[in-house]
């Protein structure tokens, strides 16, 4: 990326004048462009009314072509994807569609955010499943195998995340989706910390589900989601809760009705359709700057960063080093430092924003977004090696 363009999209980002931000793994800070789509979008609301009341034959067709821009992001067709929360709305509305039996299985990773590991233990315990955690494996091909080697005739589910949230892994989902499709067995993967970041074509991916957020590295408002369902499995995934916005029709004289055909027969809302618009522009946003120009500057400044962390004594990262087996989040300790103490101090003393780890280690997760200066990069090693002397 020349620096003229890196300039002008950090002018875009007021945020950054305030801090060294390296927490877009949990929410993203906001490029005033985006922004200013959404108070657009809340300003017409208050200068000409609910747009779907007073103008439905302006906004339903806008709300469709939403869709249609986050659907073309993904490589998906429209009727494939249904708006939601969040990423563990999406996958409680797949666990509700699946039928369940005492002594089903969930294989997931040792390492799965609440999004993911708190439903499936709820399941365990209203519905007596078992939920089995796979290691993450310094060896990525061997990966597929770990999941292979626990998948029993009672697994009834593979959710897993693209990137985990903690360590920052990036598993090779393909290979484990088309491992467990050769068995028969639906597979949901969480989006949350790949989406945005480099190019995704869902179909290639071969996930059944997957969950989408808007707010972490896609730069949208907080808070909108999706789900996506590989259209072959409409009807293998039941419809739990109908609630207003899932039918095609509904009759009150004749107490009947038929559910939408497509994904969307899993909505039930509503939503802030400003927020889902927004979106649609982050998306365009980010096309329009390029997937593959954010994701080359992305592994560019992860591996300096990686590389200044391995030279510090006392320093362990938790991220794998390779850039296929990762994406935007280094994660490491230092010695001598709990990771709540560690990230407060880098914000008291340097104004660097980070967050402590929560699932497996105790330390800190730096998330690496494309517009950071090399100069940050080397604030936040400079700051890490001062730390670690201090505790020596």
């Amino acid at each position: 990326m020349q620096r003229a363009a890196l300039e002008k999209i950090r002018a875009d980002i007021p945020a950054l004048a305030h801090s060294v931000w390296f927490q877009n793994g949990g929410v993203s800070v906001t490029p005033r462009a985006i922004a200013a789509e959404q108070m657009r979008f809340m300003r017409e609301m208050v200068e000409r009314g609910p747009m779907h009341i007073v103008y439905p034959d302006e906004e339903y067709p806008r709300r469709a072509r939403s869709k249609s821009r986050l659907a073309r992001f993904f490589g998906v067709a429209p009727p494939e994807l249904a708006l939601m929360r969040g990423v563990s709305e999406a996958y409680q509305t797949v666990l509700r569609g699946l039928t369940w039996r005492r002594g089903d299985q969930v294989l997931t990773t040792a390492e799965e955010d609440a999004a993911l590991y708190l439903p499936s233990l709820h399941l365990r315990d209203r519905h007596g499943v078992d939920v089995v955690k796979v290691p993450l494996l310094a060896d990525m091909e061997a990966q597929p195998d770990a999941f292979a080697a626990r998948t029993t005739d009672r697994t009834r589910l593979l959710a897993i995340s693209h990137v985990t949230t903690d360590t920052g892994f990036r598993l090779p989902v393909a290979q484990i989706c088309a491992q467990a499709r050769e068995r028969g067995i639906p597979t949901f993967v969480d989006l949350a910390h790949s989406a945005g970041l480099f190019p995704i074509d869902l179909p290639e991916l071969g996930c059944d589900f997957a969950g989408i957020l808007s707010y972490k590295w896609m730069y949208a408002p907080y808070a909108s989601g999706a789900l996506y369902i590989r259209s072959e499995q409409f009807e293998a995934l039941q419809v739990t809760y109908a609630g207003g916005r899932a039918e095609a029709w509904l009759r009150y004289d004749t107490d009947t009705y038929a559910l939408k055909e497509g994904a969307d027969r899993f909505e039930y809302g509503p939503w802030s359709w400003p927020l889902v618009h927004t979106w649609a522009f982050a998306a365009d946003y980010l096309a329009a700057i390029g997937l593959d120009t954010i994701w080359g500057r992305t592994a560019q400044l992860t591996r300096r960063l990686k590389q200044g962390l391995l030279a510090i004594p006392g320093v362990t990262l938790y991220t794998p080093f390779e850039t296929e087996r990762s994406a935007a989040l280094v994660s490491f300790t230092v010695a001598g430092w709990d990771g709540a103490e560690l990230t407060q101090t880098l914000r008291d003393r340097w104004r660097i924003i980070v967050r402590p780890l929560t699932i497996a280690h105790n330390g800190v997760r730096a998330s690496v977004s494309f517009f950071l200066l090399e100069d940050e990069i080397d604030l936040l090693i400079d700051a890490v090696r001062s730390l670690a002397q201090s505790r020596r």
